[in-house]
């Protein structure tokens, strides 16, 4: 009986395994977990995943990051700046770009921008002036900040 058990977690552990690596490998593009977290939102838990894209915006070239959600509606990709005192980072997808940036107050968003008016109404205006400020901090790693930004987008849903 134990040993069925046994074989049962391994065969588990190793299609577990097995789907990982098809996830991962999927659209062709080589990524590494960079890191994982929840929300604590009806998007659920997320993966954040290292991109070899680039982003380009006002001269600047960001690194990307892939943020899957378990409710995929949220899925985006987060861009990262590392030049100048504080990083900054775009959060992103088709509908919407959420700026986030340092200043003296410390790290939050900034700037926010939809494809359209439809894509707006679906975003609760408070939430924004709530998240100015996510850490008093006027530095931030970029690691944490990532979290930060994986986290907290999906509270700003209505």
């Amino acid at each position: 009986m134990e040993k069925i058990s046994m074989f049962k977690k391994l065969i588990t552990s190793v299609v577990v395994m097995c789907l990982s690596t098809l996830f991962a490998f999927s659209n062709g593009e080589n990524t590494e977990l960079f890191l994982t977290g929840t929300t604590n939102t009806p998007a659920g838990d997320y993966v954040v995943q290292t991109t070899k894209d680039l982003f380009h915006y006002q001269g600047k070239e960001y690194e990307v990051f892939r943020v899957s959600y378990d409710d995929p509606v949220m899925d985006m990709k987060i861009a990262v700046n590392t030049q100048g005192k504080c990083t900054s980072f775009i959060a992103y997808n088709g509908e919407f770009m959420f700026f986030y940036d340092c200043n003296n107050y410390g790290f939050g968003v900034r700037k926010v921008m939809f494809s359209n008016p439809w894509v707006k109404d679906a975003f609760d205006v408070k939430k924004f002036k709530q998240q100015t400020i996510l850490l008093k901090d006027k530095k931030i790693r970029k690691k944490d900040a990532v979290g930060l930004i994986a986290a907290y987008v999906p509270q700003l849903k209505v």
